[in-house]
Formats: structure tokens, sequence, C-alpha cells
């Protein structure tokens, strides 16, 4: 395979589940008695084939079963899967292929066959070893049998799997999940994810908590509970490599979401799946959207080839912005080097609010490495530090000042064409709400800001359109 090639990832939504969790926001739909895998693997097949072929100069750096639940599938369908996806796109040697399960899923011999099949990497849902929480989160399986299915796994998928575990949960103290925590990394193999639960609108859990039916632990609680994660990792022979992931080794990392947080392009096929290109024709880059109905992917996949629902391209203040917001969600952080091949050869000491940087830096949250030879070579990366203290707010500090430009010159440029200004006044509102509030909220507003920029744009560029028209 050529070293020039550039790498590229695909996702694989697989949208059936056997049973709901209450805190799970993704697009998914309960299996039946009339789910046709087999309609469904062909349907992906034909996406497959629409979305991936035009990017055959590139090649397979991972690829990524999720859903869903991917290992309802049959071991034969993700089998074609792969089969098909490396005869468009070379698979790298090294390629990682991952499928998703929930520990109920977690049968032996069904195992073999998904490795028989290309999967060699496994992710099990195990999320929490109670069983009180796991009734209450729809979870079929006990703390038992999550940890059996760990285990089993680690026969056939040895040095390969990985499980989530969730903390703050209802009820939850930090002494009981630094208990459950080490008895989860007991049967452990080199890589584990440790989210905090997130109440996602729009979910049983996220009305539950609404009503006051739930009531979560406190934000210092939860604070507390994040620490002792790190520690107790850090004990147990685990780097804390990103906000929620931890490894015993560089080699055993997630290639398929680190390909993510370093701004990597990726595919995704099947409902509601993402992706994230170089146009191989326009040159530009682009991300689209499938749509998120199952059945409506579906039919549409059969009709026209693929069932995407949105398809825009992306400037490169947004793509600059992304590449640090998820380059600081790692311990590596981003180098200029990187950065530069985004942002026309700009480096990060052009782009980000320098004195910020340098206050973090003071504070222990921040890494500034200026070694090397060269202005490439520079990097910024947080502490361990600075990932225990909100990353996503660091980043909206320092965002402060591209976002500042960007906002004015949206403001400057199209204000004076609007017979009503409300937006505009809204969106001024919002950026000083934004450099003052607290760091969470902060985050929070500034991805507003952003919104309300494109949205300034978006009604300039259709009043241009109406007057043209006109004229």
């Amino acid at each position: 395979m050529a070293l020039s090639r550039t790498p590229l990832s695909l996702y694989v939504h697989w949208p059936y589940c056997s049973f709901l969790c209450k805190f799970c926001a993704f697009s998914k739909t309960r299996i039946t008695k009339e789910t046709d895998n087999k309609r469904t693997t062909m349907a992906l097949l034909r996406e497959l084939e629409t979305t991936l072929a035009p990017h055959k100069d590139k090649y397979l750096r991972s690829i990524y079963f999720g859903g869903g639940t991917p290992s309802l599938a049959q071991p034969e369908h993700i089998g074609r899967i792969i089969e098909h996806a490396s005869k468009l796109v070379p698979l790298a040697a090294d390629a990682e292929v991952t499928l998703e399960s929930n520990p109920t899923m977690a049968e032996v011999e069904k195992m073999r066959e998904f490795r028989a099949a290309g999967v060699n990497r496994y992710s099990i849902g195990v999320q929490t070893l109670n069983d009180r929480v796991l009734r209450e989160m729809g979870r079929l399986h006990t703390g038992a049998e999550g940890l059996a299915a760990i285990d089993r796994a680690r026969e056939i998928f040895a040095g390969r799997v990985t499980f989530d575990m969730m903390f703050g949960f209802a009820g939850q103290t930090p002494d009981e999940w630094s208990k459950e925590l080490n008895a989860a990394l007991d049967h452990a193999d080199q890589h584990v994810s440790i989210y905090q639960l997130t109440v996602e609108p729009g979910t049983p859990l996220h009305r539950d908590h609404l009503a006051r039916r739930t009531r979560l632990p406190g934000d210092e609680m939860q604070a507390e509970m994040y620490e002792r994660t790190v520690e107790i990792c850090r004990n147990r022979g685990f780097q804390h490599y990103e906000v929620s992931s931890y490894a015993r080794s560089f080699e055993a990392r997630g290639k398929h979401n680190t390909g993510y947080w370093l701004g990597h392009q990726y595919i995704g096929i099947g409902p509601s799946a993402h992706s994230r290109f170089v146009d191989p024709v326009s040159g530009k880059r682009v991300r689209e959207v499938r749509i998120p109905d199952a059945a409506r992917w579906m039919a549409t996949c059969e009709m026209d080839g693929q069932g995407t629902a949105k398809k825009d391209e992306v400037d490169e203040d947004e793509v600059k912005q992304e590449m640090v917001v998820f380059g600081l969600r790692m311990l590596d952080g981003i180098d200029n080097r990187r950065f530069s091949d985004v942002s026309g050869g700009r480096m990060l000491e052009d782009y980000l609010c320098m004195e910020r940087v340098k206050e973090y830096v003071e504070k222990g949250y921040l890494v500034w490495n200026t070694g090397g030879r060269d202005r490439l070579s520079h990097c910024l990366a947080p502490t361990e530090l600075g990932l225990q203290n909100m990353v996503a707010a660091l980043n909206s500090e320092l965002l402060v000042r591209s976002l500042a430009r960007k906002m004015q010159y949206a403001l400057q440029r199209h204000t004076q064409d609007f017979k009503h200004k409300q937006i505009a006044t809204l969106a001024r509102l919002v950026f000083l709400y934004a450099r003052y509030q607290k760091p969470i909220r902060r985050s929070i507003v500034v991805l507003i800001c952003i919104a309300l920029i494109e949205r300034v744009h978006k009604m300039a560029r259709l009043m241009t359109s109406q007057r043209t028209h006109n004229k």
C-alpha cells in the first residue's frame, strides 16, 4: 500500500436493539419478528458502494460497527460488509475492526463467528455493576453477567477487548463508585471507556429528570467520582489518554475514535450516521448526515443508492475550531503541523487567544511545548489536571478571539440587510454572555454563538438571492 494514501475510517450503524435503554439518545429501533436483517444488510451494502467507492485512493484504518446493537446482526452479514468495504478501499494490514455488543449478546460461539468474519476488537456495554440501576435504566443483564461477558470476550479477542462504564447514577456515592470500578477493572483487558452519565433531551431519563422522579448526584459529588476514576485507573496501570478513555499502552488506544479526535476523514453508513471527508471531485471538505428513521433510510437506499438527508460544505473556520476542541480532549494535544494542514499554513499562535493559553499554562491546565526544530513542532496539550477541569470550558475560552472575529465579520457584513435586527442583537448578547458566565454554561453558549453566526450568513445569502431574483 502506498504511503501517500490518506487514512479513512468507516462507521456502520446497525439500528436495532432488543431493548431500549432509558439514557440512550442514539438512533435505534426495537427489533421485532418483522425486522429483516438481510434487507438491512443489503441497504448498507448499497450505501457502502455509493459512498465509499469514490474514495478508492485512500485506505481504511478502522471500521466500527455501532448502533443500536450490531451484535444482533448475523456474523455473515457483518463479514459481507467488511469484505465489500475492503474491495472498494484497501484495508490496512493493522486495521482495527470493532463491534459493539451488550453482555446479553456476548455468546462464545457467536463471538467466534464474528472473529472469523473479520472483527478483531470487541466493545461491551457493561455500563454499571449495580443490578438496581441496570433495572432502572432498562438493561436486561446483571452486573455479574457483564463481568462474565468481558471474561468470555477476552478468550476470543485477547488484548482487543474494551468495555464501557458510567458513573453519576441516582443514589450513587463516590465510595460505591470506587468499589464498582475496581471490581470491573479486575476483569479488564487493555482498554476501558468511562463516561459520566449525561441526561440527553428526548430520552426517558430526561423526562424522569424533568419530573424529578430521578435525582442525580450533585456537581461536586460527580467531580469527585471523576477524580477517583482517574486515580484508580492510573493505579491499575491505565493511561488516561482522552477525557473518557483509558489504555494500558499506546497500542491499546482505540484507533477509530482517535481518528475522529485527530480530524481524520470518515464515512458513515446506516440510519443517522455522519460523514466528514474531502470530496474527491470538488476538493472541498463536506459533511453528510444520513436519514435517522431506519425504515425511511432503508427505502431511500433501495431507491437512490444512499440515504443521505443532508450534505454541506464545511468552512475552514469550523474545521479549525473542531481540530482544537477535539485535539484538547487528548493528552497528546494538537501540534502546528496538523493544524497548518487544515488552516492554509496558519499556526495555532495565529488562531488562539495566546493570553488565555499563557494563563492556563500558569494554572497547570495546559502545556505549550515550543521545543523542536521549527514552529511546526509547537504543540498545545492539556495536562491531567486540564482534562479533569472540563476541557470543553478551556476550548470556549481559547476560541474567544477567533469566534469574536467571525461574529464581528458576520454582523458588520450582513446586519444592515435585515429589516428585523433581532437575530443580530441576540447574537451580540449571547456572545457577551459567553465571555463572562461559568465555564460549562459558557461552553454551551459559545456553540449557540456559532449556530447564530451560521444563521446570519444563511439569512444574508437568502436575501441576496431574493434581490438578484427580483432584478
